[in-house]
């Protein structure tokens, strides 16, 4: 969409467009907020706001420039090499009810920013490779829409398409700040706050940072107390020069004859039983299945961890392994873990891409029981964290070994997010945080656990190009059939234990 084609659908749709401090709002009908709508507002952002007298947006002033860190720079050349997609967008929604004040929850958010450096930076390549550069404060805008004077259906209706629309928007790294926000007021007594971040910015743990960093801010806001904006320890440029110290020639070497051991390429190969083979051209589009470990099964889960000494990571990946096992009629998988790589407690407060994958290999066909399973892969992951090491140094490293090859991907992706913590502490208000859906996919399978008031919430991400919903579903339900029956079961011999999904021969 051009800037002539925008202004006629504005027109055409009633459209309203109004500015504030420079910045740019829209109010429209519900039918009328697409992620096309929002991008080309995003694009032509100056021209419009010239056309309404207000003037070219302040220019930021830039305070840093740096490297960016292993997993940023590999992340940024898959991104650079693709059309612009909304996978990579870290979308939140945080249903508020209660009393808020709107003027406090802008004061925190603004704090927020102004603490943390990598929500205000960009990330690009010029001459000197790929940089993070970092833009002096300004303050934070957060736009807001009033759905409240449309009826109930319609209300809801509009309301899950802004929210949509902001989390389905692709982020330009190179002009546009990696941070998103809108709020909508739904009802007298409810809203909806819409936080995109994007991943090369954030990872699990940061969300959690910047949600109590919020958290706190509200309180102190309502307290009449001054904002925290005290920045922590490490920031995100911080962190790649650590990363560059710390790797080095010796480590690195002897790092990678670790994995060299333990990993080879065609362990990554798992013919899952997909619908449809993957297309010549995909879609991108993504599909999530989410479901809730039933109570006694998590209770079981619990039980066995304890009894094994052990926490509930090694237990809940164990059992996807002997899913995938069974899936593929291979007994020997591996699967890719995000590790939050925070050892070091200068890291604790950092925003940023701190996160990297950790592999572990799921050896069912070695273990004698689940039990020895569970040992097997607690050991594995021990020895993985004490071997990091970004992952394109891993690969090429297989690469090596083999003789050449591609770099390979993880087909599944398994985690166990017990770092994000969604308990917030709003007076007057209670929040609920929801993941809401971007609808893109990545090729990797993404499978995750969350630890909740409620119960262990679970996850599937997925590409629609190759699996139905409805097949997710059952793989998924296979998994808590695993979880159930080998948790009760745990000494017996795995090729004896019952319930489990039967065997699956490997896709064509």
């Amino acid at each position: 969409m051009n800037l002539d084609e925008l202004l006629a659908y504005v027109a055409g749709h009633d459209v309203r467009l109004t500015t504030d401090d420079g910045q740019l709002h829209f109010d429209a009908p519900a039918d009328a907020v697409t992620p096309e709508l929002v991008a080309a507002l995003r694009t032509y952002r100056s021209e419009l706001l010239d056309r309404l007298g207000a003037g070219p947006a302040p220019e930021r002033v830039e305070v840093a420039r740096g490297p960016l860190c292993y997993q940023q720079d590999r992340m940024l050349s898959v991104i650079n090499a693709n059309p612009p997609t909304a996978t990579w967008n870290v979308s939140m929604r945080l249903v508020l009810t209660g009393t808020l004040d709107e003027a406090a929850l802008r004061t925190a958010l603004d704090a927020v920013v102004a603490r943390h450096e990598a929500l205000r930076s960009r990330f690009v390549v010029d001459g000197d490779g790929p940089v993070q550069i970092v833009y002096a404060h300004q303050p934070v805008t957060l736009p807001v829409v009033d759905v409240t004077g449309l009826p109930d259906p319609d209300r809801l209706e509009r309301a899950e398409n802004v929210s949509r629309a902001v989390a389905q928007t692709a982020f330009d790294l190179v002009h546009e700040l990696p941070l998103r926000l809108q709020l909508v007021r739904v009802d007298a007594h409810t809203w909806w706050l819409m936080i995109v971040v994007h991943h090369v910015a954030c990872d699990g743990w940061a969300v959690s940072v910047m949600l109590h960093d919020m958290a706190a801010g509200y309180r102190r806001a309502l307290a009449g107390e001054a904002p925290d904006r005290t920045p922590p320890a490490v920031q995100s440029i911080d962190f790649a020069h650590w990363e560059q110290r710390v790797y080095d020639a010796g480590t690195r070497r002897r790092r990678a004859d670790y994995w060299s051991t333990e990993l080879t390429l065609e362990g990554f190969a798992l013919d899952l039983p997909y619908d449809r083979p993957e297309p010549a051209v995909p879609t991108g589009r993504g599909g999530a299945h989410h479901f809730l470990v039933p109570p006694d099964v998590e209770r079981d889960v619990r039980a066995f961890s304890v009894e094994r000494n052990t926490t509930l990571f090694p237990t809940l990946a164990a059992a996807m392994g002997v899913l995938l096992a069974r899936l593929t009629g291979r007994g020997d998988v591996t699967i890719s873990l995000p590790y939050a790589n925070r050892d070091r407690g200068e890291f604790a407060e950092t925003v940023g891409m701190v996160a990297c994958p950790l592999f572990i290999r799921v050896r069912a066909d070695t273990a004698a029981t689940f039990a020895d399973l569970v040992d097997q892969v607690g050991m594995g992951l021990f020895a993985g964290a004490d071997n990091m090491l970004p992952v394109g140094w891993i690969y090429d490293r297989l690469i090596e070994d083999a003789g050449g090859g591609s770099p390979p991907l993880a087909a599944v992706s398994f985690a166990y997010q017990s770092t994000l913590n969604l308990e917030l502490d709003m007076p007057g208000l209670t929040a609920e945080v929801e993941d809401l859906p971007t609808g893109a996919a990545r090729k990797a399978l993404l499978c995750g656990l969350i630890p909740r008031s409620y119960g262990l919430e679970g996850y599937l991400e997925y590409a629609l190009d190759r699996l139905d919903p409805a097949t997710a579903e059952s793989w998924m339900d296979g998994y808590l059939e695993v979880l159930a029956t080998a948790c009760r079961q745990p000494h017996r011999p795995l090729s004896e234990l019952t319930g489990l999904p039967a065997p699956v021969p490997a896709a064509v």
